[in-house]
């Protein structure tokens, strides 16, 4: 028997691990919330099958219109900031710094603490009374911008969502840093022989090296902004009303508060739709444009 053909058992030995936790956690639940997202259920009684009718009070409900936006927003500041930001942070640790160990250390720290723990201490930065924020802002003489930050209408938005971008640039700076570190010493002594400055040398070599691990870095910011959860719920608990909210804490009270699974799953299936969507896009986006 041809040798590749022995080795067949010992793959599926190994993938059939990976396979059965994949389709029984991830795979099987989203099929059950396709089907739920068609039915009119509160978790107790019957399920009543109504079609596309959840769909349809979703997308004509305002609250869903706002959540789905700022969604949208937090999806768009992550991007510009945590990518650019976690880039040029790696690039500086890259470039052999004084303490570059201590830096990579702090700047992943905040990944791996408890995002509940992140929310509740810049709960506290914002408060209005004891809240760091403002009393830098009175200490430098700009006492007039001092709010109460999870109060206010114009920055509640943004309040909440400085915590989670903030949290995850470290984990952008650890997979810049590995791409560049695996990029090999010769392209930029190259460069800089045939006289390209520190800049040109960034992005006309190190960027088009590094392009793969831009694109999984951007979609990693977009599923993981998608799916934001616990620093709105934590801090605000998405209120007023839904104005702090994203569509996975709208989907979490709709579900779980308000008791209407049918509904609760067909946001589910918004949020899993457009995720596809935006990747799928972006791919393409990606291909197109190395094939130029």
């Amino acid at each position: 028997m041809n040798n590749k053909y022995k080795k067949v058992p010992v793959c599926i030995g190994f993938l059939l691990p990976v396979f059965l936790i994949y389709t029984i956690f991830l795979f099987v639940p989203l099929v059950q919330s396709a089907y739920y997202s068609l039915t009119s259920w509160n978790g107790v009684t019957e399920k009543v099958f109504v079609g596309l009718d959840n769909f349809k009070a979703l997308f004509s409900n305002s609250d869903y219109g706002i959540t789905f936006w700022n969604t949208i927003k937090l999806v768009v500041i992550s991007l510009c900031i945590q990518i650019p930001v976690g880039l040029l942070l790696a690039y500086l640790l890259y470039s052999k710094i004084k303490g570059m160990k201590i830096f990579r250390t702090i700047f992943f720290l905040p990944v791996v603490i408890a995002p509940v723990a992140i929310s509740l201490m810049f709960s506290l930065f914002y408060n209005s009374e004891i809240g760091i924020f403002n009393k830098v802002l009175e200490a430098i003489g700009l006492g007039r911008f001092a709010t109460n930050w999870l109060s206010n209408i114009h920055t509640l938005l943004y309040a909440v969502m400085v915590p989670q971008v903030w949290q995850y640039i470290g984990l952008y700076v650890t997979i810049f840093l590995g791409a560049l570190q695996s990029m090999p010493e010769e392209l930029s002594e190259s460069a800089q022989i045939d006289g390209a400055n520190r800049t040109q040398t960034f992005f006309h070599v190190v960027l088009p090296e590094i392009a793969n691990f831009t694109n999984i870095c951007v979609i990693l910011c977009v599923t993981g902004s998608l799916k934001a959860f616990e620093h709105s719920w934590i801090m605000t608990g998405g209120g007023p009303g839904v104005r702090s909210a994203y569509l996975g804490v709208y989907m979490y009270k709709t579900a779980f508060v308000n008791s209407d699974f049918g509904t609760g799953s067909a946001i589910t299936v918004t949020i899993v739709l457009l995720s596809l969507v935006i990747t799928v896009l972006f791919n393409t986006i990606s291909a197109w444009r190395e094939k130029r």
